[in-house]
């Protein structure tokens, strides 16, 4: 019985990785750009009204 670390092999290329992560993004882009810009765009219009009553 030998100690240490098994070996592991990867089937994968990169390609496959890249693709994966496009699958993942794209179903998840849309209610990450909405809570994203929805707070974004409030804290924006705050600040230029700001400026305005100022």
């Amino acid at each position: 019985m030998t100690s240490g670390i098994p070996a592991v092999t990867l089937t994968y290329s990169l390609a496959d990785v890249a693709t994966g992560v496009t699958n993942w993004f794209s179903g998840y882009w849309l209610m990450t750009a909405f809570a994203i810009a929805i707070p974004l765009t409030f804290f924006i219009i705050q600040q230029i009204k700001g400026v305005f009553m100022n």
